[in-house]
């Protein structure tokens, strides 16, 4: 698979890393995008803030010129806020969904063209944040249920040209994300064991390879999450209110 290339957004750290090293040792050439230095070996990294359009232009750009084609998107880049939703500040709420929401799809918009030559595939990184409201995250969960929604919406629109688009919701993943989200609140101790970014990208590789359309991560979560809004949503909000301190 020495031909094939993947552009991966927000390379420098968490689940970013994590897949450019997984795809790389699978064979494929990575351009990674950041705007901060990966520190591990790529065939490419450029210093980007994709929610400026010059720069996604710059990337795609550079891209094409160093490979000349593009197989696989990987569209990573995101943050986090804590904040209810009377306590974020609009200037927070509106760069929240500038990553997460308008550059991913502005994004997958720049490298189409290419995609469709190679018959590609988008995968975009959601979130189980998604599938479930979190009090004190529902800025999160909206953006993150925006992706959802663009990427289910975008698979059949792009069928004809034979490029397939896999939205990946992880749960719980160890990457450090509490510490570079926005917001003034902490989020409290989450039951369970955070799982490492490196079986993520393991899985998102399978389910790439296997043409897969969606990848829930771990897998037993999505029924998990159906439960609890069918039948326990009560509980839920409850519980929340608790561990989120949002009682009188």
């Amino acid at each position: 698979m020495s031909d094939q290339t993947v552009v991966i957004t927000g390379v420098s750290s968490g689940i970013g890393r994590a897949m450019a090293v997984n795809f790389r040792n699978h064979g494929f050439k990575i351009a990674g995008v950041s705007r901060s230095p990966a520190g591990i070996d790529l065939d490419l990294w450029i210093c980007a803030d994709i929610t400026l359009e010059e720069d996604r232009s710059r990337i795609r750009s550079e891209v094409e010129n160093s490979f000349g084609s593009v197989d696989i998107l990987i569209n990573n880049a995101g943050k986090g806020l804590y904040a209810t939703w009377e306590e974020a500040d609009e200037s927070e709420l509106r760069s929240l969904f500038e990553l997460n929401f308008f550059a991913l799809t502005a994004m997958t918009r720049e490298f189409l063209p290419m995609l469709k030559k190679s018959r590609g595939t988008v995968i975009n990184i959601s979130s189980m944040a998604a599938q479930i409201w979190i009090p004190c995250m529902g800025a999160y969960c909206a953006s993150k249920a925006s992706v959802s929604m663009f990427s289910r919406s975008l698979r059949p629109e792009l069928k004809k040209y034979g490029i397939n688009v896999l939205e990946v919701l992880p749960g719980q993943i160890n990457t450090g994300f509490s510490a570079r989200a926005m917001g003034e609140r902490r989020p409290p101790d989450s039951p369970g064991r955070s799982a490492g970014p490196e079986r993520l990208a393991e899985s998102v590789y399978r389910a790439w390879k296997h043409g897969d359309k969606t990848l829930f991560y771990p897998g037993w979560m999505r029924w998990a999450v159906m439960i609890v809004r069918g039948l326990f949503s009560r509980f839920y909000d409850r519980r929340s209110i608790k561990i989120w301190n949002l009682g009188e």
